[in-house]
Formats: structure tokens, sequence, C-alpha cells
């Protein structure tokens, strides 16, 4: 006979088992230049590309603001500067974090201005998704993968959720956390866009969408879970610094001084998988005073099979932001962990 001790137990190690941090540890940093198809973005607005993953991370974008606040006048950048120019006048990062979610320092010594920014989130789901074993092949390679079956009810009312679904080819769905303030939204279309930003904004209107026909009678079912419907996600797992080489050597002049920037460096860390995801970010910009110089003027539906196997968007933000703190376009394999 079971003892209420049993219970008591068995509903310990239940919670347990449900809200573990994702499994694995970050793995060891490496330089972006041991990615060959992998790049960082500076901002939303930098152009994407079609065969290479772009990574964002608002990391850079605090470190800039701050090293604004230190300088304390408007900025004036040559047009020749157009990676500088896009960094100055991006609004994208402001309020996508909590004060309390991230730290940004920054100091002068000398001629020398130095700003950096850093944050790290565990964001573990309610329950452990399904993992699926040598079942997804991404970009002509096998990598691990997770996710939830149409049987799996519980788990995906718990964690996942419909928030467009136009075809297997076209929908966003949410993975939602512990943390309720934050989510993971992965968005897979066909449609190419140039940027980001772009690709943001067009997430907010179909989820707009989505909100109308979860709602309307002969819709509804795009958003509720059947017994055959599947999600399958990619595992993902880096932990890359790089520096922006096209930043570095840059020059800009406030309070009729002038300034070149030594530094601008940052680095991403990722896990995605069964259990959660975890990021971490830092950033760090440094700027010397140069010498004073001239410079230039400045019915029967068929199941919905929600495979991540072609190219898609990733984005984690706060359910308050506008914005996302962390976006990706994933075009090929090599940020995922292979079978």
């Amino acid at each position: 006979m079971r003892t209420p001790f049993f219970y008591m137990l068995s509903a310990i190690l239940l919670l347990f088992s449900c809200s573990q941090m994702p499994k694995q540890a970050f793995p060891e940093v490496k330089d972006i230049s041991e990615y060959e198809q992998t790049q960082f973005l500076p901002t939303l607005e930098h152009r994407i590309s079609t065969d290479t993953n772009s990574v964002y991370c608002a990391t850079l974008l605090f470190a800039w603001d701050e090293v604004r606040n230190i300088i304390g006048t408007p900025l004036s950048i040559p047009e020749e500067y157009q990676d500088l120019i896009l960094l100055n006048a991006s609004t994208y990062y402001r309020n996508v974090l909590k004060d309390n979610e991230y730290k940004v320092k920054g100091e002068v010594q000398g001629d020398l201005i130095t700003a950096r920014a850093e944050f790290d989130k565990s964001l573990p789901f309610p329950c452990e998704l399904q993992k699926f074993n040598n079942c997804l092949t991404f970009s002509g390679h096998k990598v691990a993968a997770f996710g939830v079956a149409g049987y799996d009810r519980d788990e995906m009312t718990n964690t996942v959720d419909i928030l467009y679904y136009e075809n297997d080819d076209n929908f966003i769905i949410k993975l939602a956390p512990t943390d309720t303030k934050h989510e993971i939204i992965l968005f897979k279309t066909g449609e190419t866009y140039t940027t980001m930003a772009e690709m943001v904004a067009a997430s907010d209107n179909l989820i707009q969408i989505g909100k109308q026909e979860s709602v309307t009678e002969s819709t509804k079912w795009k958003y509720q879970f059947e017994d055959d419907d599947m999600v399958m996600i990619p595992d993902m797992s880096f932990n890359i610094s790089a520096n922006f080489n096209k930043l570095i050597n840059n020059i800009f002049t406030a309070k009729q001084e002038s300034y070149r920037i030594i530094k601008a460096w940052q680095r991403i860390a990722f896990l995605l998988n069964e259990t959660g995801a975890k990021i971490e970010s830092e950033a760090e910009v440094e700027m010397a005073l140069e010498e004073c110089s001239e410079l230039e003027e400045i019915v029967r539906h068929e199941p919905k099979k929600m495979i991540f196997d072609k190219p898609f968007f990733l984005m984690l933000h706060r359910t308050d932001a506008q914005h996302p703190y962390c976006c990706m376009h994933l075009v090929n394999s090599e940020l995922m962990v292979k079978e």
C-alpha cells in the first residue's frame, strides 16, 4: 500500500524534474573565425545573409549607449562609417530587459573611454519536452532535436503555443519557460527579409492575425493540437566571441573632440534543448581621444508538422517588451548539436 510519504516524495521528484536548467553547460568559448557560416550583427537593422547564420544580442548596444552617456552630447559620424551610423541610430535595444536583468559599467581613464555590458538568463521549461533521436536533418546534416507530439497534450499546453499557422512552411510557435516574463519565439517562413528588424515586424503582424484566427470558428483548428500534430526543434549550443572589425578605427566627433573606436567586442553563449534555454552575453567598447584634426562632413485538416528543418528565425524577448533582446536567423547547422 502506498503511503502519504510516497505520494509526497513523488510530487517532489516531479517538481524537481520539471524545473531543471538545460542539461549541459556552455561549451568552451571559440572565436567567430572558427565559424565559416556564422556572423554577429551589431543591430537588428544590419543586413542578414541567405547562406550565413546571423546572430544579434543587445549587449553591444547597451555598451554603446553607455559610451554616449559618458560623452554627453550628440555624435557626428562621417558617412563612410555606415556600420557605426546604424549602431548609433538603433533604438531596438531600449527596454528589452529590465534594469535589474543586465549590468552596464563605463569608465574614463585619461584619453580612454571603456563601456561594458553583460547579462545572463536561464529559461527552463515547466517540464522536460520529448527528445527525438536521429529524426531531424537540417541543411544536409543530422542534428539533435526535441519537441512534442500531438499526444503529449499536457506538455504542449504548458510549454508550446501556436501563434500563427498558414502551412508547414509558414508558422510561428512560442516556447514558454517557467519565467512567464520571457518567451522564445520560433518563426519558420519562406519569405525573404533584408534585416531582422523587418522579420520582427512581419512576425508581429502575423501573430496579430493568429489571435484573430484562433477565435474564428473556421480557422481555430490551426491553433489546437491534434493527436498527429508535431513540433520538432534543433538543439542548439554555442559560445562565440567576435570583434566587430567594421567598427574598429571608425572616428566620430563630439564636443569638438575626435574619438577613435579601438575595441568593439561581443560574446554570446546560447543553449536550447528539451529542458529549456540559457543565454549569456557580454560586450565591450573602447575608444580613445584623438588629436584634433580635420574630418569629413559628416474541414478535414492535414496534421500540422511544424518541423524546423529549413531556415528559421529565433527570438528571445520579454513579454512586455516591443523588441527581442536576442535574435537569430538560422540557415545552416553550424550552431546546432550534431548527432
